[in-house]
């Protein structure tokens, strides 16, 4: 009771900032509308999740409608970030691509090491591998545009904003991976230690959007 009701309850917390930002009409209203869709679909997986395990009484599938919500708020949060980014791309150089995706490109190896190869040996079918594959997969995307901002941003006024972007995104990237291989194996359930990670990485976006819109105004 307490999982299932507790990651709904922290999904809130960059939801309702994001519509906070977006109502106060700052500079970076559209970025922020991609964001505010984004984390709406993550509470909307939440709760559609907690649905499956405290009312219906069911098996929770996998995939599930709760895979579809999370799996569609990836592409929404990286269009926010992204849209933000834009309006400073005078600032972006060579170097800071080159150290974002080098990172990347490492993270990218040791996935493909520890989660790639086991989940494909043990995976039932190939739905289920593709999605198990995608969370972190799609994590890593965040983690891309978190990292230019930190190299754009850094030392200025919004750089402790993308700090906690990236710290927010590289919990969600392990917590992905996790997620994906224990599912995989059959040893994911309801109140995992890993489910920890989800939590703080949603009070770091959160914390992320109240630290942007305190150095905006």
């Amino acid at each position: 009771m307490l999982s299932n009701t507790s990651e709904a309850a922290f999904s809130l917390i960059p939801l309702l900032l994001s519509f906070y930002v977006w109502k106060t009409k700052t500079p970076f209203i559209k970025s922020t509308r991609w964001l505010a869709i984004g984390f709406l679909m993550v509470s909307l997986g939440e709760v559609t999740y907690s649905i499956y395990a405290l009312f219906l009484g069911i098996a929770i599938p996998y995939p599930s409608i709760a895979d579809f919500f999370w799996l569609s708020s990836y592409p929404l949060i990286f269009v926010g970030i992204a849209v933000f980014l834009q309006q400073f791309r005078f600032a972006i150089n060579r170097k800071i691509v080159t150290i974002a995706i080098s990172i990347s490109a490492v993270v990218t190896g040791l996935i493909a090491v520890f989660l790639i190869i086991p989940v494909d040996s043990i995976s039932p079918d190939l739905m289920t591998s593709i999605v198990g594959l995608a969370y972190p997969i799609l994590s890593l995307g965040l983690l891309f545009t978190s990292i230019v901002g930190i190299l754009m941003f850094r030392g200025g006024a919004m750089s402790r904003g993308w700090r906690w972007l990236a710290l927010g995104s590289i919990l969600f990237a392990i917590a992905d991976i996790g997620f994906s291989y224990f599912t995989a194996t059959g040893s994911w359930y309801d109140g995992h230690p890993f489910e920890l990670l989800f939590d703080y990485g949603y009070v770091c976006f959160g914390l992320s959007l109240y630290s942007q819109l305190k150095d905006i105004w």
